[in-house]
């Protein structure tokens, strides 16, 4: 399949709903203060979220909100405290992974799809501009870095290219020391680990499908493989039209959160429980969700919520709620800083830690 004419669809599945200027409109950070304060809820840990191609960091403790780091999307903050990101500086916008130290000190890169890695080597020389310049033509991307409870490998969303090292769309895993390519799982999307070592996936939507969906891959459902990255299986209870995706797992692997026709759902590991979080409040939308550290509540970037403006903004739902929760104005699940001001303004993948 040729994406070079597509949109990234899946990957922002909830935003791309959006028109050109909305979405421009949801990177600026507005100065939306919510209704009076709702009660207290004892939220703890910090949020690592992209915000206007820089990456922020929110203390729940302090409800201090402050720069990270410059020029990076989509983050991923690592058990140990690194912090994996997309770059958003040129010439390597959305080829290159970088991370850095948890008080974003120091930096390096993790993988390069221009570098002298042999799986990327000769698309560097057929698609360069100015050879030798290092500024080159890669239309594939990557996406949604995220590495493995021990370590060991980096697993990112690939949107490829015809003709280039990776011509379809899939999660490709790269064995973190060496940067070599170890698995690729085309026509699946958002990969994210299990403690114990399983790569869960999101597959697409189907053919057909009635709700808007660009890619057309048969293949719709949420996907968990083996601790060895071996034998992908189905796991969801065949939520085919709509399909869900950007599935989550929980701290203790135990339960999968994902969105599935714009909203909020979570499940049992084995497809079981199935159970809505979020309502609809005037056409909202949510996306990539992310676990509190204790399970307890899941968070999730949330759009079109406030008031007629069209914006995101995080919101946070028990994750056990006996009731899917309408995202209204008033609703006791927004983070504010000390103004209170919410969470907004953001999109991509965040980390909860």
């Amino acid at each position: 399949m040729k994406n070079g004419t597509l949109l990234p669809a899946l990957l922002l599945a909830g935003l791309l709903a959006l028109s050109p200027g909305a979405f421009a409109q949801s990177k600026a950070k507005p100065p939306v203060k919510a209704p009076a304060p709702a009660a207290a809820v004892a939220w703890r840990g910090r949020l690592v979220y992209a915000h206007s191609g820089d990456v922020n960091q929110y203390e729940f403790a302090t409800k201090a909100d402050r720069l990270l780091l410059q020029k990076g999307l989509e983050p991923f903050a690592a058990a140990d405290g690194d912090i994996y990101y997309l770059n958003d500086a040129f010439p390597k916008g959305k080829y290159l992974i970088r991370k850095s130290n948890p008080s974003a000190t120091q930096f390096r890169n993790v993988l390069d799809m221009s570098s002298e890695n042999p799986d990327y080597k000769q698309a560097l020389e057929d698609y360069s501009v100015i050879r030798g310049t290092g500024i080159s033509a890669i239309l594939s991307s990557l996406h949604d870095p995220r590495v493995s409870p021990d370590g060991k490998y980096l697993a990112v969303t690939v949107l490829g290219y015809q003709g280039q090292a990776f011509p379809t769309n899939c999660v490709a895993v790269f064995d973190r020391a060496t940067g070599k390519l170890v698995k690729q799982f085309d026509n699946k999307y958002y990969g994210t680990w299990l403690p114990d070592g399983r790569l869960l996936m999101s597959g697409t939507y189907k053919v057909g499908s009635t709700d808007g969906g660009l890619y057309t891959s048969p293949q719709p459902g949420i996907f968990l493989t083996e601790a060895d990255l071996t034998a992908p299986r189905r796991i969801d209870p065949e939520l085919d039209d709509p399909a869900p995706y950007h599935a989550t797992p929980s701290p203790d692997g135990r339960r999968v959160a994902f969105i599935l026709n714009n909203h909020l759902w979570v499940m049992n590991l084995d497809g079981s429980g199935l159970q809505q979080l979020t309502a609809v409040d005037r056409d909202n939308i949510e996306t990539y969700p992310s676990w509190s550290p204790d399970g307890k509540y899941v968070a999730c970037w949330t759009y079109k919520t406030f008031e007629k403006s069209y914006f995101t903004a995080i919101a946070v739902v028990p994750a056990a709620a006996p009731a899917p929760v309408a995202l209204t104005d008033q609703a006791p699940v927004w983070p504010r800083d000390p103004k209170g001001f919410r969470i907004s303004g953001g999109a991509g993948q965040f980390s909860w830690r």
